[in-house]
C-alpha cells in the first residue's frame, strides 16, 4: 500500500503523565514523517506536546493538575471501579471541548489511548480511521470487569493497538490477540523537565518514587530512605513524591545529609546517575528504569503494579515487596528492604538480563514501529476510499443509494480490521 504524506493524525490522552509521556515519540516521529500531528490533552500538557512537535489542543480537564499533585484521587484499595468512572467522567468533560475544538480540522486518523474514552466516539464521528495505543498491559479481547466506554465509546476489538512495551513484559502474553503490536518504549526525551546532577560526582544514587497517582503513603517514603541509609555505602537519596502535600510532610527528610526530597524530578536525568530504583511499579517508571539499565526494587500499591511487579520478577530484573502495601510498614519491612537492594545490587546475573531487555526494547522498534502501525491504518483507509470512489454511480439490485449504504458499511468493517 502506498503511504499518503501529509495527513492530519490526531493522537489524543486523557491528561495524566503515565498515559502522554509514552505517546510524546510517536508525535516526533509522525511530525518527522511529514504529516501534520496534533495532540488533544489536557492544557498542562501544551509544552511536552509543543517539545514534541506536535500542536497542541488543549481542554480544561477534571483531572489534577498536571503539576499541583494528583496522589490522592483514586484511593490505591480501588480494585479498578473508582478509576474507571473517573475516566468516563473525563470522556464527558473532554467530548463536547474537543468535537468544538476539531469542528473546522477534523483529522483522517486518530490514535488514542485506550482509557481515553471520547476519543473513539469522535473518530467514528469524523470517520476517521483508528489506532488504539496502550502505554501499559494489554487486555484480551474478551477480558470480562470494569472497562473504560461502552456502547458507542467501546474499544473495536479489531483495530489495531500500539503497546508501548516489550512484550516479555506483557502480563500472560500468550492470551494477547495478533492485532496488538509490542514495539518497546515509545516516549521522547522531555527536556522541559529540567536537568539534575548528583552533588558529588561519581556518588552512589538511589531514586525513590511511587508515581502520580498513589503517592499519600508518607510511612513508605521514610521506610525506603531508612532502608537505603542502612546500606551504610554513603548513598545519595533522591525522592520524588508526586504530590506537594507529602513533600511537605517529608520536610524533616529534606533536612538530612544526603537526601533530597522533591514535589518532581526530571526522572530520566536523574536516572542516567542511579544505580537502584525503588518504584511502585507504574509502567513508564519501569520502563524508565529498564532504559537506563537501573535495576528495580518494585513496591506496588495498586492496579497494574503488581502485575507489572510479577513480570519484573520474572525477567529478573528487580525485586518485589508487597509487604511495604500493607497497614503500616515496620523495622522487619525496613530490614527487608535494606536486604532486597542489597541482595540485588550483588547479583552478578542481573546486569545481563537487563541488557537483554533492553536489546529486546530496541529490536521492538519504539516510535518508529508505532508510525509504521500508524501509517499502514492510514495507507488502508487511502485504498477503502479509493475502492469507494471508484464504486460511486455504480447501481445494482436494490437502487444506488441502497447498495452504496451496504458497501460503506462493510468497508468500515473492512477499514477497522
Amino acid at each position: 500500500m502506498q503511504v499518503p504524506t501529509g495527513a492530519h493524525i490526531a493522537l489524543m490522552s486523557v491528561p495524566l503523565h503515565g498515559h502522554v509521556n509514552p505517546m510524546l515519540g510517536l508525535a516526533t516521529e509522525l511530525k518527522a514523517r511529514g504529516h501534520r500531528v496534533t495532540f488533544a490533552t489536557g492544557e498542562d500538557f501544551a509544552p511536552l506536546v509543543e517539545e514534541a512537535g506536535a500542536t497542541a489542543v488543549g481542554y480544561r480537564s477534571g483531572f489534577p493538575s498536571a503539576r499541583g499533585g494528583a496522589g490522592d484521587w483514586i484511593p490505591a484499595e480501588d480494585d479498578g471501579t473508582l478509576a474507571v468512572a473517573a475516566f468516563d467522567r473525563e470522556c464527558r468533560t473532554a467530548l463536547p471541548q474537543l468535537a468544538e475544538a476539531y469542528a473546522q480540522d477534523v483529522p483522517e486518523l486518530v490514535v488514542y489511548d485506550t482509557v481515553t474514552g471520547c476519543a473513539p466516539l469522535l473518530a467514528r464521528r469524523w470517520g476517521a480511521a483508528e489506532v488504539q495505543f496502550s502505554p501499559t498491559h494489554a487486555f484480551p479481547d474478551a477480558v470480562a470487569g470494569p472497562a473504560v466506554g461502552a456502547g458507542r465509546a467501546a474499544l473495536d476489538g479489531t483495530v489495531p493497538c500500539v503497546v508501548a512495551m516489550p512484550r516479555s513484559l506483557q502480563f500472560r502474553a500468550e492470551e494477547i490477540s495478533g492485532r496488538h503490536v509490542f514495539v518497546g518504549p515509545v516516549g521522547g526525551p522531555r527536556r522541559t523537565d529540567g536537568d539534575w546532577a548528583p552533588p558529588r560526582p561519581g556518588r552512589r544514587c538511589a531514586l525513590v518514587s511511587l508515581g502520580t497517582t498513589y503517592n499519600r503513603r508518607t510511612d513508605v517514603f521514610r521506610t525506603c530512605v531508612r532502608a537505603l541509609r542502612g546500606l551504610g555505602d554513603d548513598r545519595h537519596v533522591v525522592v520524588a513524591t508526586g504530590h506537594p502535600a507529602t513533600t511537605a510532610e517529608l520536610g524533616d527528610l529534606a533536612g538530612e545529609e544526603g537526601v533530597e526530597v522533591h514535589t518532581w524530578v526530571p526522572q530520566q536525568r536523574v536516572l542516567r546517575h542511579t544505580d537502584v530504583f525503588l518504584t511502585a511499579g507504574g509502567t513508564g517508571s519501569v520502563l524508565e528504569g529498564l532504559a537506563h539499565g537501573v535495576p528495580l526494587v518494585v513496591l506496588p500499591q495498586a492496579v497494574e503494579q503488581f502485575v507489572t511487579a510479577e513480570r519484573v520478577s520474572a525477567l529478573g530484573v528487580g525485586r518485589v515487596l508487597r509487604t511495604l502495601s500493607a497497614a503500616g510498614p515496620d523495622a522487619a519491612d525496613e530490614q527487608a528492604l535494606t536486604e532486597a537492594v542489597r541482595d540485588l545490587l550483588a547479583d552478578d546475573s542481573v546486569p545481563s538480563r537487563l541488557s537483554a531487555l533492553r536489546a529486546e526494547a530496541a529490536a521492538a522498534g519504539g516510535a518508529r514501529a508505532a508510525a509504521d502501525v500508524v501509517e499502514a491504518a492510514l495507507a488502508r483507509r487511502t485504498e477503502l476510499q479509493g475502492r469507494r470512489g471508484r464504486r460511486n454511480g455504480q447501481a445494482g439490485p436494490g437502487g444506488p443509494g441502497h447498495q452504496e449504504h451496504a458497501r460503506h458499511r462493510d468497508d468500515v468493517r473492512e477499514e477497522q480490521r
